[in-house]
């Protein structure tokens, strides 16, 4: 008998969900924002700052007839260095593909990725300094 009351309920409140789905207020989808950042370029590097103006990242690069360098540099809310990302080919094919991450104090936490044999040199020292006061 039990199972002949839970068919009855369950095509009860089957037959309730039209009922309650008219009842269901569509809202129109939001349109997406656009991304807080803004960019710009000074000089060879191109920023990108956060909606306060401060620079999150900054990038260049270099483009020879047979080599190419490119250089990310990330930073916190307070400017301070927390990331580079260092690509770097050539004719001999890729020589570094590397990534670090830096502490508060700028001392290297992690890094991470490829470098060919004698390419040595830390990732900071491609780290092109923020000119005085760059907003976007």
């Amino acid at each position: 008998m039990n199972h002949l009351r839970a068919f009855f309920l369950v095509t009860f409140l089957v037959a309730l969900l039209p009922l309650a789905a008219a009842g269901v207020v569509r809202k129109p989808i939001k349109p997406i924002r656009p991304a807080p950042f803004k960019t710009c370029t000074l000089g060879e590097l191109r920023l990108m700052s956060d909606a306060s103006g401060k620079v999150r990242f900054a990038q260049y690069g270099q483009q020879y007839p047979d080599n190419t360098l490119r250089v990310r540099q990330s930073y916190d809310r307070l400017g301070r260095l927390t990331g580079v990302s260092v690509a770097w080919s050539g004719f001999a094919g890729q020589m570094v593909d590397a990534r670090a991450s830096y502490d508060m104090r700028g001392q290297l936490i992690k890094e991470t990725g490829f470098r060919a044999r004698g390419f040595t040199t830390p990732l900071k020292s491609y780290v092109k300094p923020l000119p005085k006061g760059a907003k976007c």
